[in-house]
């Protein structure tokens, strides 16, 4: 299932977001076209390479500009979700929202719960990754329990995506930290709770 990043919010009115391919594209055309310069024989070779490889630059720019911007305003979105359902009265909420919980969002995070399983067996060899792998085996059923949930047919909380991915990309955490094992079995229920909140973010 693909995400879309312009739902309607209105008769005719698209979504507006930071688009980094549309941002670049004007300046990727020019770079081309500066390029194309080179097969004149009335333009200095320098002059044309010159003119593409600063228009090739400003792309790139742009691209990484609204790449950033594009990521920022997810962040701010994410914030604004963990603290309480806002998203029935705001178009830009709407869309994150229904980012964080599509399949391929859902599908995600199966995989990576499931290679945190692996990764914690005890016949699998400790990789690079600091893993608090004795903590993952202890709450294996609560990983379990996130997964089926994940899995289910039923809509799950933009909420519980959120915290379920903060808790996987948190370096300093539970799941890395062997000094907060203990935390690792309340987040993983908080995680759940949330995913199962009818409310809905």
């Amino acid at each position: 299932m693909g995400k879309s990043h312009a739902p309607p919010v209105g008769p005719g009115y698209p979504l507006q977001l930071p688009h980094a391919i549309r941002a670049a594209a004007p300046f990727a055309v020019l770079a081309v076209l500066a390029l194309l310069l080179l097969l004149v024989p009335d333009v200095p070779a320098w002059a044309a390479a010159i003119a593409a490889v600063a228009f090739g630059l400003a792309a790139v720019t742009r691209a990484a500009q609204q790449h950033r911007a594009l990521l920022q305003l997810r962040a701010n979105l994410d914030r604004l979700l963990l603290r309480s359902d806002h998203s029935q009265h705001s178009p830009m909420l709407v869309w994150r929202a229904g980012e964080l919980c599509a399949a391929d969002e859902r599908e995600h995070l199966v995989a990576m719960l499931r290679r945190l399983e692996r990764s914690a067996d005890a016949s699998h060899l400790a990789g690079s990754t600091p893993l608090n792998r004795a903590a993952v085996r202890a709450n294996g059923e609560e990983i379990d329990a996130i997964v089926d949930r994940l899995n289910a047919p039923e809509p799950v909380s933009a909420r519980g995506i959120i915290l379920a991915q903060r808790l996987l990309d948190d370096a300093s955490g539970p799941l890395y930290d062997r000094d907060r094992a203990a935390d690792l079995a309340p987040r993983l229920r908080e995680v759940l709770r949330a995913l199962d909140d009818r409310a809905r973010s």
